[in-house]
């Protein structure tokens, strides 16, 4: 799974959590790329971006992405997007996440196009 514009990377990340994808998750990735927690925390490395995504995905949520915009110059992207996430606990309670992200892609050598930072609460 290969994000072939920017404008794609959003969607490919929803589609593969919605399928509980983590592997098609982190494709979307650089190596060294950066994922932003709500409280400020980074995670850096694929290793530790894979740890908290894993999180996320044991949710079995589903999750929709709407792009708000992706501005592109010299093979570097700016992305924006309202994301939203339910899910149930195990309990059986309803959970409803909302955010807006930033994110930051690049043009890789291959022409694809993959996250370097990842703010999913960048833009509140």
């Amino acid at each position: 799974m290969s994000a072939r514009t920017p404008d794609e990377l959003q969607s490919l990340f929803a589609a593969a959590f919605n399928r509980g994808d983590l592997d098609a998750m982190m494709t979307l990735y650089e190596p060294a790329a950066v994922l932003a927690s709500q409280s400020g925390m980074t995670q850096i490395g694929a290793d530790k971006i894979r740890d908290s995504l894993h999180t996320i995905v044991a949710m079995k949520g589903t999750m929709a992405i709407e792009t708000t915009y992706a501005l592109q110059a010299d093979g570097i992207a700016l992305l924006r997007g309202s994301w939203s996430l339910n899910s149930i606990t195990p309990v059986g309670k309803a959970v409803t996440m909302k955010g807006q992200s930033i994110e930051v892609a690049r043009r890789q050598a291959d022409g694809t196009w993959r996250f370097v930072i990842d703010h999913p609460f960048g833009a509140m």
